[in-house]
């Protein structure tokens, strides 16, 4: 498989996967609303990520979305960044930004979720998603080239082995 290719399946599952998860986050009290069991299912499958407590989270039909505002702001940032990338990068470059980069966009998240987690302070909705967005915002320049390298390094480790098998038989 070649490079742009796979950079090109990771880059466009990487959007159906974040349309699909931010369907859920909007579904579930959408659901909730109308009385739909279903609702239970959706916010099950987002406990695991988030602490969905309602006083951090934002109301759509008079219920609690399936993750806090912080989350939300995660996942729309990702959408942005994703979005962005082949702008910015192209889909044939996968290297990754410089680490200073992700600690510079990383640090407001640590220092506000540390504040609240300490009781120091209590953020409100907006300025959790935008901490939020700014950190979503820069992963998928890590997400993307990262899940491509780990598809092309295991196609070449299993054409390296099918090659060493092929030898032995021959």
């Amino acid at each position: 498989m070649k490079k742009r290719s796979t950079i090109l399946a990771v880059y466009l599952f990487s959007m159906i996967g974040i349309f699909i998860w931010l369907g859920i986050i909007f579904l579930a009290p959408y659901l909730r609303y109308h009385n739909s069991g279903w609702n239970v299912l959706f916010y099950s499958i987002l406990s695991p990520v988030c602490h969905q407590i309602p006083s951090r989270s934002f109301f759509l039909f008079g219920y609690p979305l399936a993750v806090c505002g912080r989350c939300l702001g995660i996942y729309f940032g990702f959408i942005i960044g994703t979005l962005m990338y082949p702008l910015v990068k192209g889909l044939s470059n996968t290297t990754f930004p410089k680490t200073k980069t992700f600690i510079l966009f990383s640090l407001p998240i640590i220092f506000d979720t540390l504040g609240n987690f300490l009781r120091i302070w209590m953020t409100p909705n907006l300025p959790r998603f935008i901490i939020g967005f700014l950190w979503g915002l820069i992963f998928p320049f890590y997400f993307i080239p990262g899940i491509t390298d780990f598809f092309l390094t295991s196609v070449i480790k299993k054409r390296n082995r099918s090659d060493k098998h092929l030898e032995i038989e021959t």
